[in-house]
């Protein structure tokens, strides 16, 4: 990560052939062009170690949230799965990049995988928030919103979100586009990491909601305490998770703002130092998966509440027995879900063993000779 003059992004190709100032410089090793080349892509030098470095952290995390869908059984946690492993595809197309300096497709790739991942980490969490709400509040509700609905509301937001970054990003990384164009990609991402970062402060304030809720609930003895305490973790290590991981990408969101905020020049230490890049972005996001493997929501999220398909298995039950019942309304004086009076347990007293009466002497009948 040399300090010498660069910047990562594409669009100051279309600054540098836009003037004539450029000089027609051909490649040097590993396709190296100086800052003063025309059709020049990276104004610095990208540091292979660091790529390699981060490209074995976020593999491994990857494999490690791929093992745990195995063994928790939460299929939902493949998004997390998804959102470490753009990372890692990410920090794939960076290495290679650092030999390939002049290669627009690998910083196209780079591009995209790394600025568009985050969002499926942040998904994970509105889906863990709903199994959350699903699994320890008995009503199964949150500010009158059911858990399914709750997760999904959050999950089409955050989508909506990812569309508006995919849209500003695939402007941003054309290097033939004029400066005009690239700064609208700019603007149109910056507009869509700060809708997701308002989804954010939302969820946040719903977490703590619902945290101060089941502290409530604990401190009254309205919630099991099976459910309060599974294995080494209890319930608080799960919202300590969320919290560090919602922090991680707000400190994400906030640099990337103050990035592309200040302009697209050569001249701004975010375009012209690479390591900005990975203590701002790649860091946190490493940090925010890792601490999802260390306490994952499967080590505490356990049994047939924990999910979605149980739930969803007795409300299409329920909906078939109402059916029946409604075609059949003479039928049976007890429903599948009524009451049915049971016959009472012997009591202690009546489960005493008593000895039969002894038998009379028998007679035999009168002669009628006699």
């Amino acid at each position: 990560m040399s300090p010498t003059k660069n910047t990562s992004q594409a669009f100051v190709t279309a600054s540098a052939s836009s003037t004539a100032t450029c000089l027609p410089i051909d490649p040097g090793k590993n396709g190296h062009l100086p800052p003063e080349a025309c059709g020049v892509i990276l104004l610095y030098k990208p540091s292979l170690a660091a790529a390699v470095v981060f490209f074995v952290l976020f593999a491994l995390t990857t494999l490690i949230h791929f093992v745990q869908v195995c063994i928790h059984r939460k299929l939902y946690a493949l998004v997390i799965v998804m959102g470490s492993g753009w990372e890692f595809i990410a920090m794939a197309c960076r290495a290679m990049e650092t030999r390939h300096q002049d290669s627009s497709k690998l910083y196209m790739y780079f591009t995209v995988f790394f600025l568009v991942a985050p969002i499926w980490i942040n998904a994970f969490l509105y889906m863990t928030l709903g199994r959350m709400v699903q699994f320890f509040v008995p009503e199964q509700r949150l500010v009158r919103i059911s858990a399914r609905r709750f997760g999904l509301i959050f999950v089409c937001l955050d989508i909506f979100a990812f569309i508006i970054q995919l849209i500003g990003v695939g402007i941003l990384v054309q290097t033939d586009a004029k400066m005009d164009t690239v700064m609208l990609g700019v603007h149109i991402y910056m507009a869509g990491i700060g809708i997701q970062e308002s989804f954010i402060v939302c969820f946040l304030a719903l977490t703590i909601h619902l945290h101060r809720k089941l502290l409530h609930m604990e401190n009254t003895g309205l919630q099991p305490m099976d459910k309060l305490a599974r294995g080494p973790f209890n319930w608080r290590f799960l919202f300590y998770t969320l919290y560090f991981s919602l922090t991680m990408i707000t400190i994400r969101i906030a640099f990337r703002l103050a990035e592309y905020s200040k302009g697209v020049g050569a001249d701004e230490p975010t375009n012209t130092h690479e390591w900005y890049q990975y203590v701002f972005d790649a860091l946190p996001m490493f940090l925010a998966v890792l601490i999802l493997n260390v306490l994952h929501p499967g080590r505490i999220l356990q049994g047939p509440d924990s999910g979605f398909r149980h739930a969803k298995k007795m409300a299409k039950m329920e909906k078939k027995e109402r059916r029946f019942r409604q075609q059949n309304p003479t039928f049976g004086n007890y429903g599948v879900s009524d009451s049915i009076p049971l016959a009472p347990r012997p009591t202690a007293q009546a489960a005493v063993h008593h000895e039969p009466p002894q038998p009379a002497y028998y007679q035999p009948p009168r002669s009628y000779f006699l």
